[in-house]
């Protein structure tokens, strides 16, 4: 359903910027999709924040590999 929002959203406006907030915008899965569909931010709570930086790292680093 992210995915789907994302694609409609650029089609209408493709400036716009996407992100998610909240628990899975901590949790290291929900970064890398994010990262693969080209969602714009993540935001999570304060104690997530280093993993979430770390998984950020790592799923910008796996999508150049591609």
């Amino acid at each position: 359903m992210i995915r789907i929002a994302a694609e409609r959203g650029r089609a209408v406006r493709p400036d716009i910027k996407l992100g998610i907030c909240g628990e899975h915008g901590g949790d290291p899965a929900s970064i890398d999709f994010c990262e693969e569909i080209g969602l714009d931010y993540v935001s999570c709570s304060a104690y997530r924040t280093p993993i979430a930086r770390l998984a950020a790292a790592q799923a910008a680093l796996s999508r150049k590999a591609r």
